[in-house]
């Protein structure tokens, strides 16, 4: 029935070796009679003699030596899956697969993350998505998905999912250099009267948002907003060609289009004109895989 053990296999290894029982025992650490009743019983298993035994020696049989390439390759194969079980339990095997939204690939900080984890885990597979968030975080609660770096909105965060912010990107003020708002020093909530400001929907949903229409009403008028467009990239664009203004992260400063000047909001507070690209995954994912990529965001971070 072939029920051997891998015991078994170390102890027929070592006498196959050895040729020798008592050489055999004295290695295994075990006495010689326990040592010959394992081998008996093998071949018993088997159902074929793997030594030829007489008083002066003892002869490997070509069974034997047949079994005895098999029963190598088992061990190795037996230590390897032992050692990939350990390295999977520990984080260092698998594959993550991770979102990007439009956005996040054009900040320097997912590229360090991923050079950082790959460096400390060199046998991890990172499968990268893009899309726009909802349909991220549409992938992690169904689990076709293992993180998500978005920008964070009220909405995001539940007992589901953990919402960690990585950055403290500023939003600007994006307009064409031939806007009438170019070259001043400072602008007031009160300049974007009569303005057609393009934002993301995603960008509705955040406290930058709230404080933007406030701002304005205090002004005594409500701002025109238009949200057509779900790639802050493309309202840079729109802003380049002196259709309106927009408000970016200030990393995208290194992509904006030639023509284009930023500026300062201050007249949002600061606390709300952060717009932080976040990682998000789910709360009760206790896989040391992916507690090995949350470990290392915050320390990228």
């Amino acid at each position: 029935m072939n029920n051997f053990d891998r015991r078994q296999l170390r102890y027929f290894v070592a006498v196959a070796e050895e040729l020798h029982f008592g050489n055999a025992a004295k290695r295994l650490h075990m006495s010689q009679p326990p040592l010959s009743q394992q081998i008996a019983a093998l071949e018993y298993d088997l159902g074929v003699k793997l030594f030829v035994r007489t008083k002066r020696k003892v002869e490997i049989t070509p069974a034997g030596e047949q079994f005895l390439k098999d029963a190598r390759l088992i061990l190795a194969d037996m230590t390897k899956a032992g050692m990939r079980a350990r390295r999977a339990a520990e984080g260092q095997t698998g594959t993550l697969r991770i979102g990007l939204n439009y956005s996040a690939p054009i900040s320097s900080l997912p590229s360090n993350i991923f050079r950082n984890f790959t460096r400390l885990y060199p046998n991890i597979g990172l499968e990268l998505h893009e899309n726009i968030g909802e349909k991220q975080l549409d992938g992690l609660l169904h689990r076709k998905l293992d993180f998500c770096f978005i920008w964070a909105t009220h909405d995001d965060a539940s007992s589901d999912i953990t919402v960690l912010p990585l950055s403290n990107d500023e939003l600007k003020l994006i307009m064409s250099r031939e806007h009438r708002l170019a070259h001043r020093r400072m602008i007031n909530a009160r300049d974007l009267k009569n303005e057609t400001i393009y934002l993301t929907l995603r960008q509705t949903r955040t406290p930058f948002y709230d404080a933007l229409i406030t701002a304005c009403r205090k002004e005594d008028f409500e701002p025109d907003i238009r949200t057509d467009v779900i790639q802050i990239a493309f309202n840079m664009n729109i802003a380049a060609a002196t259709q309106g203004i927009s408000f970016i992260p200030e990393f995208y400063n290194r992509i904006r289009p030639s023509g284009t000047v930023l500026h300062s909001c201050n007249f949002i507070p600061r606390a709300h004109r952060i717009m932080p690209l976040s990682l998000t995954y789910r709360s009760n994912d206790t896989s040391p895989l992916v507690q090995n990529f949350i470990k290392t965001a915050k320390s990228a971070v």
